[in-house]
Order: structure tokens, then sequence, then C-alpha cells
């Protein structure tokens, strides 16, 4: 998928976000122009992963969660959710059948789901990423397929199945 950004859009999109005018920029504005151009360049030649996830967030924190929203949205109207867990998986070299099955039996396979603990910790999107024993999963990341099936994928291969024991009885059948 292209996306493709006129500057001048660009320009109106992070004066409107940043609530001052192209004369006021500081240093940071500049640092984060072009990780917001940066990312869109990763975002055109098709990037995905740990280096535009680092970016996302870094958008994500300096100009709220809408922008990274948006993105998000446009990826689930091009594909369904087992659309995204089977290409990851399979570009992982991941058996996408039982990444199915755990996302089935963890959410359903809603991206959206969330659940609150008894020790007030949440399980987050897809895969259900708990935030307290897995605060390397962002928010973001848990609650995008794609980001969220390639942190489990990196489980299973480093042999973290257990992760998911607690629905084991559903989904390894």
């Amino acid at each position: 998928m292209l996306y493709y950004v006129k500057w001048s859009n660009v320009d109106k999109l992070l004066i409107k976000n940043m609530n001052v005018s192209s004369s006021k920029f500081k240093p940071i504005d500049y640092i984060a122009i072009i990780i917001v151009l940066g990312g869109f360049v990763l975002i055109y030649l098709g990037a995905d992963g740990v280096v535009s996830g680092i970016l996302i967030s870094v958008v994500a924190w300096y100009f709220g969660k809408q922008a990274v929203q948006s993105q998000i949205e446009k990826k689930k109207l091009v594909e369904s959710v087992t659309d995204v867990i089977k290409r990851v998986c399979k570009s992982e070299f991941v058996d996408p059948a039982l990444a199915l099955r755990v996302a089935q039996c963890e959410s359903s396979l809603n991206p959206k789901a969330i659940s609150k603990n008894s020790n007030k910790s949440i399980d987050r999107g897809v895969f259900q990423w708990n935030d307290k024993w897995h605060p390397e999963i962002t928010d973001i990341c848990a609650f995008d397929v794609e980001c969220a099936t390639r942190a489990f994928c990196k489980a299973f291969k480093g042999g973290n199945l257990e992760w998911w024991k607690a629905t084991k009885s559903c989904w390894d059948k």
C-alpha cells in the first residue's frame, strides 16, 4: 500500500496538532517532523516491525494517539484480522493455524479486546498482551494486529508459548 503525502498537508497537520506557527518551531519540533517524515518513508517502502513500531510510538507520544489510530484504521480496512495473522506468521515462519487458534481462544480475534485482571493488570489486543508481565508491548502494539502478531511470533520462537497456558486447553487441539 502506498501513501502519498503532500508537503502542504504535512505542514498543516503538524501545525494543527502542535498549535504553533512554523516560525515558533523549537528544535524538538524539527526532530519530531523528521521522525514523522521518516515514518512516512518507511510506510511508503512497506517497512514493518520494530523500527516502524518505535516511530509510531514516538509519533503517538508527540502528536497524540489520533494520528496513529488513523494509520491502524487504514490497515484494518485493507486486511482482515485473520489475513494479517496469516501473512505475518508466514513471513516469520510460524504456523499460522496455531497463531489463529491462540488469538481465537484469547480474544475471539478481536484486536480491541481488553480484560481486566484481579491484580489490576490489563490484557490487551488480539493476543491479550498483559501490561504488567509484558511492559515492552505498548498499547499501540498490543492493539495493532500486525505488531501483536510479530510479538507473538517472537515469543513462540523464543520457546515462550506457555505465556498463553491459561487458554491452552482451548487452542492445543
